[in-house]
C-alpha cells in the first residue's frame, strides 16, 4: 500500500532533509579527518599545532552523532530490542510499531524542547568555550537539532503507520 496524497509532500520534504544530512555528515567527517591529520603532522613534525584542534573536533563529533541519530530513527537502526517484533505480523507489528513511534516522538520532543530551553539560558549569560571562544550554544544546539530532528521524522514514520493501519481498517470493511 502507498501512502496517500495528505503524505506525500511531508515524505518529499523529509527525503529532501535526509540528504541534506546526509551530506553535512560526510562533509564534516572529511573536514574532521583533513583537520586531524593536519594537527598531527604539524604537532609531530614540530612546525605547528592547531589551537583549538581538538575542542573543534569534539564539537564536530556531538554533531555528527546527533545528526546520525536522526537518520537511525529514520531507518528504524536504533536501539531496541526485536524479539516482539519480530514475532509479530501484520495490523499487530503496524500497531507496536505505532506505540514505539508514538513514544518516541514523546521523549525526543521532551528533550528537544528542554534542549531550547537550556540553549536559551547559556546564550543569555554569554557562555564560550575555553579553547577558541566558540559559543557553548553551538555545541548544545546539536542535541537540540538531533532530538527536533528525531521528532520530525518519527512524526512522519508515526502518520505513514497510522495510514497504513487505517487503511488496512477500511479494507476489511
Amino acid at each position: 500500500m502507498t501512502i496517500g496524497p495528505p503524505l506525500a509532500g511531508l515524505v518529499r520534504l523529509e527525503s529532501l532533509l535526509v540528504r541534506a544530512i546526509r551530506l553535512c555528515l560526510g562533509v564534516g567527517l572529511i573536514a574532521m579527518v583533513a583537520l586531524n591529520v593536519i594537527n598531527a603532522i604539524g604537532r609531530y613534525s614540530g612546525m605547528m599545532s592547531l589551537v583549538g584542534a581538538d575542542e573543534l573536533l569534539v564539537y564536530g563529533m556531538i554533531w555528527i552523532v546527533m545528526l546520525g541519530a536522526i537518520l537511525a530513527a529514520r531507518d528504524r537502526d536504533h536501539l531496541s530490542i526485536n524479539l516482539l517484533p519480530a514475532g509479530l505480523s501484520g495490523t499487530a507489528a503496524t500497531a507496536l510499531r505505532l506505540f514505539i513511534d508514538l513514544v518516541t516522538l514523546i521523549i525526543a520532543g521532551f528533550v528537544a524542547w528542554h534542549s531550547a530551553a537550556f540553549i536559551e539560558r547559556i546564550a543569555m549569560i554569554g557562555q564560550t568555550s575555553m579553547g577558541l571562544a566558540v559559543p557553548m550554544t553551538v555545541p548544545h544546539a546539536a542535541i537540540f537539532v538531533g532530538f527536533a530532528g528525531i521528532a520530525l521524522v518519527t512524526a512522519v514514520l508515526l502518520a505513514a503507520d497510522l495510514y497504513k493501519l487505517v487503511g488496512k481498517a477500511e479494507t476489511r470493511t
